[in-house]
């Protein structure tokens, strides 16, 4: 008994850091932010308690055309709970600036798919993973061609 309130709390105290709405098709990854991120710059937090840290291993396609449209699969594990795609870079500080990809199933706890939103010029960008709460998995690098 005791050991299901341990693990029943710790799920509690993670979901109560959970700031984030849960969005599958907003054009930008945007939220209010702590005073260190810029205006639109979506927080992140890597390492939530009680959460298994999801993994990404292959991204196919990893190219497609500026315009967006894509259909992308991510593979990777422990991908249930990452039910956001994001596109665009995570600074130092912890703030995410770029794109969320619209239309996001996850197939299962190894496979996601995503549409890859359009991007203002050609650039490598990395692509995550994330939960609604902001918990991001490993970054996989995504081309836009010109």
């Amino acid at each position: 008994m005791t050991r299901t309130r341990r693990r029943t709390a710790l799920l509690l105290a993670a979901l109560s850091l959970c700031t984030l709405p849960l969005v599958h098709s907003a054009p930008r990854a945007e939220a209010a932010g702590p005073a260190h991120c810029a205006p639109g710059a979506l927080p992140v937090h890597p390492d939530l308690p009680g959460t298994a840290q999801g993994q990404l291993v292959a991204l196919q396609p990893d190219a497609g055309p500026r315009s967006g449209g894509t259909q992308v699969t991510l593979t990777g594990a422990n991908l249930t709970p990452y039910t956001r795609v994001l596109f665009g870079t995570l600074a130092p500080d912890g703030c995410f600036t770029g794109l969320e990809a619209t239309d996001v199933v996850v197939l299962s706890d190894t496979s996601v798919l995503a549409v890859a939103p359009e991007w203002p010029a050609a650039a490598t960008v990395s692509v995550y993973a994330a939960t609604p709460c902001g918990q991001l998995t490993n970054p996989l690098p995504f081309t836009y061609l010109a």
